[in-house]
């Protein structure tokens, strides 16, 4: 299966894609934004874990995606939170590829991927942090707000949620929705 946007191709994860994954959670450009200003320091051992773990369960959803000029350029995930009719939402991107609407791209075709795919879910929602500016137009410009976190989920520093009705809005505008 693959998930094709306006720029980029995003394809499931496999075991080809790990050496890949390990170079952007291993730099710390990356993944200062989440703790982790020297990056994760993953090695093989520990990429092969994570995976084995994703591949096992049903309500994690990991994918990379490139473009048809370059190789890998970054991930996307969900994860799927059926009890509250949810899945939470991330994305990393090599900083050599960033700000030219890829990140945006694969964002938005991830969302619409989700909302087609699963109909119990009825939001998505992400956490940037109140200092990566650039994460949070993303997010801004993929539909998602700044909204009260919900008790359930552990404390964090923000919480941003786009609801499937506002995704259908976007997506026709002056349309009516089939779903509330």
């Amino acid at each position: 299966m693959q998930l094709k946007g306006e720029q980029v191709i995003i394809c499931p994860t496999s075991q080809a894609d790990l050496g890949d994954l390990i170079k952007l959670w291993n730099d710390g450009r990356v993944m200062k934004w989440v703790g982790f200003p020297d990056g994760l320091g993953y090695d093989w051992e520990q990429i092969n874990d994570w995976f084995a773990r994703v591949e096992s369960d049903p309500d994690r959803h990991h994918f990379v995606f490139h473009t048809r000029e370059t190789a890998f350029c970054g991930e996307v995930y969900y994860a799927l939170d059926h009890k509250h009719e949810r899945a939470s939402l991330d994305i990393k991107l090599l900083p050599e590829v960033q700000g030219q609407g890829l990140a945006t791209d694969a964002l938005k075709t991830l969302i619409d991927h989700v909302f087609k795919v699963d109909e119990r879910v009825n939001c998505l929602w992400t956490e940037p942090s109140k200092v990566n500016h650039a994460a949070r137009r993303l997010y801004a410009r993929c539909g998602l707000q700044s909204a009260d976190r919900p008790p359930d989920i552990q404390p964090g520093e923000s919480f941003w949620v786009l609801s499937r009705r506002d995704w259908q809005i976007a997506k026709n505008p002056g349309g009516s929705s089939s779903r509330g």
